[in-house]
């Protein structure tokens, strides 16, 4: 039976679009392993592009600094020469790695010139991946569709302009399937200065945490500036400095119900972090920049035995695809490993009870 000749080019053309099928049916997929590795190193290397912005500040009588609000109104909005050089090391590096089929979202995401930039660079060394082949080794495969990295390459922005370093640290969150799995929490200054390296404190959700670089050195501070017994009795609630009527109401009745103090921390991850080491019997705080200030500290915390919902006791959203409108505004309770399941939900259910809180949900929730 005669058949009609194909023409040449069309060969080309077909195996070009049968690879194209095939790559489409075969999704790609990653270990938390290899994963958490790349993480922490790349949040290493945020950590030392941030010591180097302030050796360079502390050298030159802070006239390098560059400060920009990305909300004139917000002075919380301060974006300056070291977040954009951390998110440069982390978000760079983090894409050679891995390639585009490993979803990024970074804080500084929406800086134009910063991603052309990043765009024209190259990362050398490659990210370690074999940092935890012996403690976690071959794990199952994660569909990349499932991962998203949540990125703050500066935490505590303002708090690093103004001089108050030990609160700043650099975020390396995993969220899979919209929940916070692992992540890495850099401290670029250990004890506020540049005296000791910077640390990174890893962790996955049921398998615990692990720090690499310098020792862990938390306390005295910040309890050396509330070692007064009689103005701050224990236990002690971290908060920010908001002055908004929400969170009056939460600090009020945190201290009438529970008995203690507040006390302030500088930086979301920075406060959930001190309720992970204990330092804090929980923190408190009604809303956030982003999921990228959440996803690394919650997967910490979670992974040290604490607990962690939203300021209305229910579960945190805001990693997922469909999280609801206005969900950083959602907040969140954090509670220190070693309290009982109960102490979270009483702290919730006296949150969710203030008039203060039912007004300010009702407003978030239009």
């Amino acid at each position: 039976m005669p058949t009609t000749p194909v023409p040449r080019g069309a060969y080309s053309y077909y195996v070009i679009v049968l690879c194209l099928l095939l790559k489409l049916s075969v999704s790609s997929s990653f270990q938390i392993g290899p994963l958490l590795s790349t993480c922490v190193d790349a949040c290493d290397r945020g950590c030392t592009e941030i010591r180097k912005v302030q050796a360079a500040r502390e050298t030159n009588d802070d006239n390098l600094l560059k400060v920009e609000l990305k909300d004139a109104q917000d002075p919380r909005s301060a974006l300056t020469e070291a977040d954009e050089a951390a998110h440069r090391a982390i978000v760079g590096s983090l894409r050679e790695a891995w390639g585009d089929e490993l979803r990024i979202v970074g804080e500084e995401d929406d800086d134009e010139d910063l991603a052309n930039t990043l765009a024209e660079m190259t990362f050398e060394p490659p990210l370690d991946r074999d940092l935890f082949v012996d403690e976690i080794g071959e794990t199952a495969d994660i569909d990349a569709s499932k991962i998203t990295i949540f990125v703050d390459p500066l935490d505590g922005t303002r708090e690093f302009v103004e001089g108050r370093l030990e609160n700043c640290q650099v975020l390396v969150g995993i969220a899979i399937d919209g929940k916070a799995i692992a992540g890495a929490v850099g401290i670029p200054f250990l004890d506020g200065t540049m005296d000791n390296e910077s640390t990174v404190i890893y962790g996955i959700d049921g398998m615990g945490t692990g720090v690499k670089g310098a020792t862990l050195t938390r306390g005295p501070y910040p309890l050396d500036k509330h070692i007064d017994g009689v103005k701050y009795p224990r236990p002690h609630h971290a908060t920010g400095d908001s002055t908004a009527e929400v969170m009056d109401a939460c600090r009020q009745r945190t201290i009438k119900r529970f008995g203690g103090s507040t006390v302030i921390y500088g930086g979301a991850g920075n406060k959930i972090l001190a309720a992970a080491l204990g330092e804090v019997s929980c923190s408190i705080q009604h809303k956030v920049g982003g999921p990228w200030d959440l996803c690394a500290p919650e997967a910490i915390l979670k992974a040290m035995g604490g607990k962690m919902t939203d300021l209305f006791g229910e579960e945190i959203q805001i990693y997922r695809d469909d999280a609801p409108t206005r969900c950083n505004e959602r907040g969140y309770l954090a509670s220190a490993p070693g309290s009982e399941e109960i102490f979270h939900e009483a702290l919730a259910a006296n949150m969710v009870a203030l008039d203060a809180v039912q007004k300010y949900k009702e407003e978030i929730e239009a």
